[in-house]
């Protein structure tokens, strides 16, 4: 495994939010009071931060969502022409409000806990926009606004791209979606919500009996598990102190993409997509903590 690799299009569709991150010693009970560290505001959503990494390793990258013209609004544009973030079909629309999140997290830990207001970010399916999805390598979707995300996957389909979905939470007609996707990936808390009393092992069947070619289910601090049709593999998590895991899932997913579109092994990109979650971890934020290819070989090679 070489961490260059040929550089891909990644179309992405999903909800993107500004995040206000406020940073505590610890969480408070109910009913009581604690000091803020410090605070800061960043741009956020599973699809944005997975393509903002995706984009810093050389990818040609583009965004279709909906926020408000408003002052959150300012900032995610601003955001993705920064990460070089293409806005395509993305309205901004007037009279409607921003998504926005309150992220608090435990410096000790860097546990997070997280109140979301996602805004009116549904994309119907006649404003799609085509010309990105044909033209991509690849897609890579939240489960948000599900007419649009299926339509989407099958036209990436038509043109042979590769279809990605971070499923983070169950969302209206999820199975319908993860039937037109090749790469699913979703967290183990979900696994209950989905399929009660199910093991691990019997969800992920049930998951792959769906239709994706290969799922992967993170564990946090525990790893990550893969699986396809062939095999499954289980990769711990790498050792390191968190210092903020907000974020961890989205560059996983990234990495994933990265990693599948260089047509590395499963073990590899697995076990890669694993380390940059890591260095993720041990910076606060999502922008300036996502790592360059250099360090996460290096990491590697530790």
């Amino acid at each position: 495994m070489t961490t260059t690799s040929q550089k891909s299009s990644i179309f992405g569709l999903g909800t993107i939010v500004v995040d206000h991150q406020v940073y505590l010693n610890q969480f408070p009970d109910a009913d009581t009071k604690c000091e803020i560290i410090e605070d800061r505001f960043q741009v956020g959503g599973p699809v944005p931060t997975a393509l903002a990494l995706l984009s810093k390793w050389g990818h040609s990258t583009s965004f279709q969502g909906t926020w408000g013209q408003d002052a959150y609004g300012e900032m995610i544009e601003k955001d993705l022409q920064e990460r070089r973030i293409h806005m395509a079909g993305s309205v901004a629309k007037a009279g409607r409000k921003s998504g926005f999140a309150h992220v608090w997290i435990e410096r000790t830990t860097g546990r997070r806990t997280i109140a979301c207001h996602r805004g009116d970010s549904v994309i119907d399916p006649e404003a799609l926009h085509l010309e990105s999805i044909t033209k991509a390598d690849a897609i890579h979707l939240d489960g948000w606004s599900g007419s649009a995300a299926i339509k989407a996957a099958k036209q990436a389909k038509l043109q042979n791209g590769k279809v990605f979905l971070d499923l983070g939470s169950p969302k209206p007609s999820w199975e319908d979606l993860v039937s037109e996707v090749d790469y699913l990936n979703l967290p183990e808390g979900l696994l209950n919500k989905l399929f009660p009393d199910q093991s691990l092992i019997a969800c992920a069947e049930k998951l792959l009996s769906l239709g994706p070619l290969e799922v992967t289910i993170t564990q946090g601090a525990r790893g990550a598990w893969h699986f396809c049709k062939e095999a499954s593999l289980h990769q711990p998590a790498f050792p390191v102190v968190a210092t903020d895991t907000n974020g961890a899932g989205d560059v996983f997913n990234g990495a994933m993409i990265h990693g599948t579109l260089a047509a590395w092994t499963p073990r590899e990109k697995l076990r890669f997509a694993t380390a940059v979650s890591a260095l993720k971890c041990q910076k606060p934020g999502n922008r300036s903590a996502l790592p360059e290819l250099a360090a996460v070989e290096a990491f590697l090679d530790q």
